[in-house]
């Protein structure tokens, strides 16, 4: 179960961030032309941006869901399952348009976008257990929203298993990823914390690039 959950998250990370990753700096320009021309300022297209991807993350992490869910049959509530997975998505595009308001060409926003990412991969709980990882680095971990997503989605699918052996295990693999059922809301504050620093810190270097352009 916690390998299939770690992919799947995975997969929307890398799969919801790449698509904004390669659209951005290619929109960039036309952005930069028209706000020079006073079509419009940066919030509205930056709300409008926003409420596109929503939108389309939400059929993509719905059509995912309904399939993934179903067929590995998982514990936890489907509706949480789908949060999880569209907080991660949402979180990854801000990313992604983070570094795509920096960058002209999509090829250097997406070597950067390999370098912050990967070592994400690190705290999703799948490859290496989180106590297994320096205390100098474990720091990092607040840093990454895979580190989040994979411990709610650990929480709700394995906090409540059956008494026995399985609880026994359950436990242990919390414990070894050092997540805490109690700290639910933590790991909810926190991805949707990291959403709004990168778009805003978007929002603040596409704003600052715009008048530089004009």
């Amino acid at each position: 179960q916690l390998g299939a959950i770690s992919n799947i998250l995975i997969s929307t990370m890398f799969g919801q961030a790449q698509g904004a990753l390669m659209s951005f700096p290619s929109q960039r320009p036309l952005f930069l032309r028209e706000y020079s021309t006073n079509h419009y300022s940066v919030l509205p297209y930056f709300i409008s941006k926003l409420g596109t991807e929503a939108f389309q993350a939400s059929l993509a992490i719905l059509v995912q869901s309904l399939i993934t869910y179903f067929m590995i049959g998982f514990r936890l509530n489907f509706f949480i399952f789908f949060a999880i997975q569209w907080s991660l998505a949402m979180t990854s595009q801000a990313v992604a348009v983070f570094l795509g308001s920096n960058f002209s060409d999509p090829d250097s926003a997406n070597q950067f976008f390999t370098i912050l990412v990967v070592p994400q991969l690190y705290f999703s709980g799948v490859f290496l257990p989180i106590d297994l990882i320096p205390k100098l680095l474990r720091w990092s971990q607040y840093l990454c929203s895979i580190r989040y997503s994979s411990a709610l989605a650990m929480i709700y699918e394995f906090a409540d298993c059956e008494p026995g052996k399985e609880e026994e295990n359950c436990a242990i693999l919390l414990e070894r990823n050092n997540v805490d059922p109690d700290d639910a809301w933590f790991f909810w504050l926190g991805m949707w914390g990291l959403f709004l620093v990168f778009r805003l810190a978007a929002l603040l270097i596409l704003q600052k690039n715009s008048k530089t352009f004009s």
